[in-house]
């Protein structure tokens, strides 16, 4: 949530009347409310006044969300690279980021994006299990001499990876659009 909006909500102001009370233009407090930015100058002073508060409580305000913010950030990229342990241990793709998720689940933010992670990991698990499953019965009846199956997996694990490095490249421009799935299983 918005920091002024917050505050102007705690202090009964309407937007229109917090408006009218610092003299900035209700346009002015709607893009500070829309974008989280931190107010500077006179706009910092005058909403400071209005809200009954030094200007440096003001902006330390958000000076603590942008760390939080930066620390959910970290969160959800520890979620995405604990997904590669799976390279190594049978399904760890959705045990470790489940702990980790668990861990910070009650951060909004950290909620919504690693039930996102979690739900991703645990249907390629299913689509993995299923194709290693099929492939012994393909590999008999289309490809009789070969191991279809090595192929599969070796597949399957590779877009699984560069899902991950898709995921942090996104994370890295700060983009939290990803891994958006029709079926949710958490």
């Amino acid at each position: 949530m918005s920091i002024i909006k917050n505050i102007r909500e705690k202090s009964g102001f309407t937007q229109a009347a917090l408006a009218k009370k610092t003299g900035l233009s209700l346009r002015t407090i709607q893009r500070l409310e829309a974008t989280n930015k931190e107010p500077k100058g006179h706009s910092l002073k005058v909403l400071s006044e209005a809200f009954n508060m030094k200007p440096v409580f003001l902006q330390n305000q958000f000076i603590s969300n942008q760390s939080t913010k930066e620390s959910e950030i970290t969160t959800i990229k520890f979620i995405n690279l604990s997904i590669l342990t799976f390279l190594g241990i049978p399904f760890g793709n959705i045990i470790f980021p489940i702990i980790l998720w668990r861990k910070h689940h009650k951060s909004e933010f950290v909620n919504e994006i690693g039930k996102r992670v979690v739900n991703f990991q645990i249907i390629w698990s299913i689509i993995l299990c299923f194709s290693l499953c099929v492939s012994p019965f393909i590999s008999r009846k289309f490809f009789p001499n070969s191991a279809i199956i090595l192929y599969v997996l070796f597949a399957m694990y590779a877009f699984n990876v560069v899902v991950v490095f898709y995921t942090a490249r996104k994370l890295k421009r700060n983009n939290f659009d990803f891994l958006n799935t029709p079926l949710q299983l958490v």
